[in-house]
């Protein structure tokens, strides 16, 4: 899943449309709904409101930020290997399981969110190389061993070649 990251605006030291185009990552959509659902029930929590009021948004916290890499963990599980994904996913089922829900939903948060800005660092290295390649020149003009100039094709350039 590819998505386009624009470029800089010239002088104005910002991105159009940066922060929207991130969302068509479905990482980046789900990490910002487990950290709203965390938001909303962070204080809740805190301010001692009842279970039933935060608990539900916990929940969702879990649902919204670990299903990709419990996913992700389940795979590789089933590959014989332990990976990270598996690993942070069954710490914040423990966590809850010991009754520390908010410190399973913030890690949930935190690894979640990492996901969310590798795949965008992904994304805009990918978008950077492709952009590279597209300045590649088709042609290009050799000095001869003569000093005559030919234009020859880029794959023809080897290693020692001079080139104007």
């Amino acid at each position: 899943m590819a998505a386009v990251l624009s470029p800089p605006v010239p002088g104005t030291g910002r991105t159009s449309g940066r922060i929207i185009r991130m969302f068509a990552l479905s990482e980046v959509r789900w990490a910002a709904a487990a950290l709203a659902l965390f938001a909303a029930a962070l204080p809740l929590d805190l301010l001692g409101a009842p279970v039933w009021l935060w608990g539900p948004l916990y929940a969702l916290t879990y649902t919204a930020g670990g299903w990709e890499p419990a996913l992700e963990g389940l795979r590789a599980l089933r590959e014989r290997r332990l990976d990270v994904d598996l690993l942070m996913v069954a710490a914040a089922l423990g966590a809850a399981a010991i009754g520390h829900v908010l410190d399973g939903a913030l890690l949930i948060v935190i690894f979640a969110s990492s996901g969310a800005l590798e795949a965008v660092a992904t994304t805009r290295t990918a978008e950077s190389v492709r952009d590279l390649l597209d300045l590649t020149p088709h042609r290009a003009r050799r000095v001869a061993d003569d000093g005559a100039e030919e234009t020859v094709p880029a794959a023809d350039l080897r290693p020692g070649d001079v080139i104007v």
